[in-house]
């Protein structure tokens, strides 16, 4: 039933790719709408930023689980895609 996540180069690559896309994307369109927000991660945003930030204050926040979250979720639609492709049409 999960024999799809079994890793492979090309599953990993995609992991990758869509992981880091998924995030440039999202942190472009929020700062489109937010100048002053800088998010990394989705769906999760694992990493927020924000400023411009006074001298001594916090201005950013991290959250593990999101990673975690966003690692699971890119790396099962990474797999699913990668199985897709590795998948040929019998004659």
């Amino acid at each position: 039933m999960f024999s799809f996540l079994k890793p492979s180069f090309l599953k990993i690559v995609l992991f990758l790719a869509f992981f880091v896309l998924s995030s440039w994307l999202w942190r472009i369109y929020v700062f489109s709408r937010l100048s002053d927000t800088f998010p990394v991660g989705f769906p999760f945003q694992f990493f927020l930023s924000w400023g411009p930030c006074q001298p001594g204050k916090n201005c950013s926040e991290f959250n593990g689980l999101y990673l975690i979250c966003d690692l699971v979720i890119w790396y099962v639609v990474g797999a699913w895609a990668g199985d897709l492709f590795k998948k040929t049409p019998e004659s």
